[in-house]
């Protein structure tokens, strides 16, 4: 008994292997995930990084998830803090809607906070709104006000 079921993993090993599949694949197989990434300057070199991350269903090719994360970068390229979106939509081809969303934000330095974040939805939009303060010590010394919006048109297309 031992034998045949041995026998029958190898067998099903081996078509895998011929097939060029793999078990990991085979179950990810559903979903596909596209990434697209702009920056935008500020003065004095400083930088918005925009990357979307959007992942579709293939099984229910009606709905999408994605995510809009906005990193402010200094002129040197590194990372200060962000603000980020996270949403779910439905399309039809003649209609879109988001159904949730949701806001994140984080610093990665002590010079910069995160003072307030929240995520709000209206029709095919969702919305992060985060306010980051910069400190020189305990002083603050500027604020800025992000505003990141995620939307799907009616062909389920993300922006």
């Amino acid at each position: 008994m031992k034998k045949k079921i041995k026998s029958i993993l190898t067998m099903v090993l081996a078509l895998c292997l011929t097939l060029g599949l793999t078990p990991g694949v085979m179950t990810q197989a559903s979903d596909l995930t596209e990434t697209s990434i702009t920056k935008e300057y500020l003065p004095y070199g400083s930088y918005f990084e925009t990357e979307i991350i959007q992942t579709s269903t293939l099984l229910r090719s009606s709905t999408k998830s994605a995510s809009k994360t906005t990193t402010y970068k200094n002129d040197k390229g590194e990372s200060l803090w962000y603000a980020k979106v996270s949403a779910n939509f439905t399309y039809t081809g003649s209609t879109s809607s988001c159904t949730s969303a949701t806001a994140s934000a984080g610093s990665y330095n002590s010079v910069w906070k995160i003072i307030s974040k929240s995520a709000s939805k209206s029709g095919h939009t969702g919305t992060a709104k985060v306010s980051a303060k910069c400190y020189l010590g305990f002083l603050p010394v500027g604020t800025i006000n992000q505003t990141v919006n995620i939307s799907c048109d009616k062909n389920g297309n993300i922006s």
